[in-house]
Order: structure tokens, then C-alpha cells, then sequence
């Protein structure tokens, strides 16, 4: 449904690794639908979360769970077990981290890959908040305009 798959392609060439046929994952922020697209067709089941609806069909497919409303409702404990949490959602870098923190804290999901989306200069101070997670990396991707992708 649109290009923002590519990001996604990418990222996961660079971890080395996908999702699993099977496995669970939160696209957090997912409509109009590309990353949850993408994941599908890897085989995995996917939790959609937005507070617009997924293009077309998408919340059909086969493994896709789609639910409107806020990506960051879907807390530790609220959402069953995940594999992977994967976040393309425009927000202020910041309120990105405290959720993911949240995550990280619980220990309830450990793969993620997360956009983070720079709005002006004055954001830049959380760059050293992901840095911080051991195992975790910062790239610009090809596909990234005025953001980072984190991964872990």
C-alpha cells in the first residue's frame, strides 16, 4: 500500500533476521499498512494498531489482527505475547522511548525495530537513550528521511 515497506526490508537486512513464520508482532502505528503487509507475508501473525484504519483489504489478511486506537495503548500485559514489536509511528522521539522503555523494562518482547522521527533540532537528546540499550543499534536508512531507525 505504500513504500515504507523498503525501511522495513532493509532493517531486517541488516539485523540478519525476520520474523518466523508464526511468530507475533505489534506494528504500532500501522496504517496505511505497508510494514503490516510486509510482515504477513513473512508467515507472521501480526497485531495492527492505529487510529486510522488499514488500506483496503489489509486487516483481512490471513494472521492480521487489526485494532483502532492509540499504538501506545498496547502495553506490557495488554496485548499477549509478542515476538517482535515494530513501530513506524509519528510521534515525538521521546514519547517513543518511554514506551519502549516500558517494553524493555517488562521484559515481555525482545526484537524491535522503531523509527525514530526527528522533528527540528531539539529532539536529540534521546539519540543516547536507545544508544544506551546493550545489543541495540542506530542507523539511517536509505528509506529514513528526518529519522533513525533503532534496532534490537
Amino acid at each position: 500500500p505504500n513504500r515504507a515497506y523498503l525501511k522495513l526490508w532493509e532493517a531486517l537486512t541488516i539485523l540478519e533476521r525476520r520474523p518466523r513464520e508464526g511468530e507475533r508482532c505489534l506494528d504500532a502505528g500501522a496504517s496505511p499498512g505497508g510494514w503490516t503487509w510486509a510482515l504477513s507475508r513473512l508467515g507472521a501473525r501480526v497485531l495492527a494498531v492505529d487510529r486510522s484504519p488499514l488500506e483496503g483489504d489489509l486487516g483481512r489478511l490471513s494472521g492480521v489482527e487489526f485494532h483502532e486506537g492509540s499504538a501506545f495503548s498496547i502495553l506490557p500485559g495488554t496485548a499477549g505475547p509478542l515476538d517482535w514489536i515494530f513501530s513506524d509511528v509519528v510521534c515525538y522521539p521521546e514519547r517513543l522511548w518511554e514506551w519502549v522503555k516500558a517494553w524493555l523494562d517488562s521484559g515481555s518482547c525482545r526484537n524491535f525495530v522503531c523509527t525514530v522521527k526527528f522533528q527540528g533540532s531539539s529532539h536529540y537528546e534521546v539519540i543516547r537513550e536507545f544508544a544506551s540499550v546493550p545489543g541495540s543499534r542506530l542507523v539511517h536508512l536509505s528509506h529514513n528521511k528526518h529519522e533513525l531507525t533503532w534496532m534490537l
